[in-house]
């Protein structure tokens, strides 16, 4: 099967030739598994030193940031007791709650970090997050290198410092504010979770002086940036947009189902970008150039949702947020060729996509999970591609005024949101999402009603 994989790479109605552009070991020779370039990619980076669990402070003030479907994400400041002792949680307004009174105190890694802690739900336990930091220790570090990793170490006493009890707290109250997702409402932090993560806060480096300089940030999932091993020859759509055709075929019901598992009523789809730009084979011709460069700067734009920008208005003042709109499109208008550029160059998606391709050869329908033996070290590295297919990506980009420096937009990126996905709970989902794309021929592009994509395999192939 996987030698057919390789071998199909060639072929030009094969959707894998375009899936990415390591796939051609003439042009681009990455992606063969053979090839000096792709086995460099898979080399283990150097792996640093484990660092000793922080423990929560005893007074704290905490503030909602952000969740999913499985994580929530606070900013805890620690504050100094100046009582001596402990009073009730308190809600603040906007979404914070402090526990204790008094002043600020040295917030050591919660000055740079983030809470991020489960929610209750099946397979949930008191060492999630210490079986998540060691999967991301001892199995994505040294795949990546800690440089393209968001940073990440853990984080005790949230239960018995009564945390716990704050955080569910003010998730209760955005529910009651109807400030969430509808189909997060009552879902709340597990109550046997003592031990949580502490997460890089992207946007920490961001909040200091900068003038005269601005820093985005932008948040995407690359996704599929390899094709699925399980799509057909001929295939006009990756992987990535065929479910999104997929999706919006019914997004009522079969389109939710297909995404979770389960019908949700209350979710909407819409055409998304398709992750493929980011992998693309490069451009022949100056015509080439500049419509892989256009599909680039849309990807981007298509992402401005979720960004947040900080600039200095003078010399010594501090940074201020900007919010979307013009400031944040003029902050990074006159950055578009230097990110395009970037984008088509970086080694960073090639990396992912690369990974991606060796841990998944064959495709979810080609693994057994009662099996032992080589089908069950396969899962194990299914779990790996499909953690790596579900990861998001924090792209920083920092542009400057001073007409002395040499770098006038630096650009940096790393991967987070990389908690392992549990394969013998979720293999019959996949398996699931594989054979409805097939039967209902969505690689193809052949379904009925014909759904609209931005699949850059398909514009390829009109």
């Amino acid at each position: 099967m996987a030698a057919r994989a390789v071998g199909a790479a060639d072929d030009v109605h094969d959707g894998r030739r375009y899936a990415t552009a390591l796939a051609n070991d003439v042009a681009n020779p990455l992606l063969h598994p053979q090839s000096p370039e792709h086995q460099q990619l898979l080399q283990p980076q150097p792996q640093p030193s484990s660092s000793q669990i922080v423990s929560m402070p005893s007074a704290v003030r905490c503030s909602f940031i952000g969740e999913g479907s499985a994580n929530a994400v606070f900013c805890v400041t620690p504050i100094c007791d100046m009582a001596g002792e402990k009073s009730k949680s308190s809600s603040g307004r906007g979404g914070a709650a402090t526990r204790g009174t008094g002043s600020s105190a040295d917030a050591g890694p919660l000055s740079t970090h983030l809470l991020r802690i489960p929610k209750a739900g099946p397979g949930v336990g008191p060492d999630t997050c210490l079986e998540h930091h060691a999967y991301y220790s001892n199995i994505l570090r040294p795949l990546f290198g800690a440089e393209w990793l968001v940073g990440q170490q853990l984080i005790q006493g949230v239960n018995s410092s009564g945390v716990h009890a704050m955080l569910n707290d003010m998730l209760a109250d955005m529910d009651r504010g109807h400030r969430g997702r509808p189909d997060w409402v009552g879902t709340r932090v597990a109550e046997n979770i003592d031990v949580a993560l502490l997460v890089e806060d992207m946007t920490a480096a961001c909040k200091e002086p900068s003038y005269p300089s601005s820093t985005v940030i932008i948040q995407c999932k690359p996704k599929w940036l390899v094709q699925s091993p399980s799509a057909p020859v001929g295939a006009r759509r990756c992987r990535t947009c065929a479910l999104a055709a997929a999706s919006a075929t019914s997004p009522a019901t079969d389109g939710a189902e297909l995404k979770t598992g389960h019908t949700k009523n209350s979710m909407s789809y819409k055409t998304k970008p398709c992750p493929l730009v980011l992998v693309a084979e490069p451009p022949s011709t100056s015509q080439e150039e500049v419509v892989l460069e256009s599909a680039l700067w849309d990807y981007v734009c298509e992402h401005l949702g979720s960004a947040v920008a900080f600039t200095s208005s003078s010399p010594g003042s501090p940074s201020i947020k900007l919010s979307s709109g013009p400031a944040l499109s003029l902050a990074l208008k006159r950055a578009r060729p230097a990110i395009t550029r970037w984008l088509r160059t970086t080694d960073f998606f090639r990396r992912l996509a690369a990974i991606q391709a060796d841990f998944d050869p064959c495709g979810a329908l080609s693994v057994d999970s009662s099996a032992a033996g080589a089908s069950a070290l396969q899962l194990e590295r299914l779990q790996t591609a499909m953690t790596l297919r579900d990861c998001t990506c924090f792209l920083r980009i920092k542009t400057s005024d001073d007409p002395t420096t040499s770098e006038p937009v630096v650009i940096s990126a790393k991967l987070g949101d990389l908690d392992r996905k549990d394969g013998r709970r979720k293999l019959a989902r996949w398996q699931m999402q594989e054979r409805t794309l097939l039967s209902g021929r969505f690689y193809l592009g052949t379904e009925k009603p014909r759904q609209s994509t931005q699949c850059w395999l398909e514009r390829q192939r009109p």
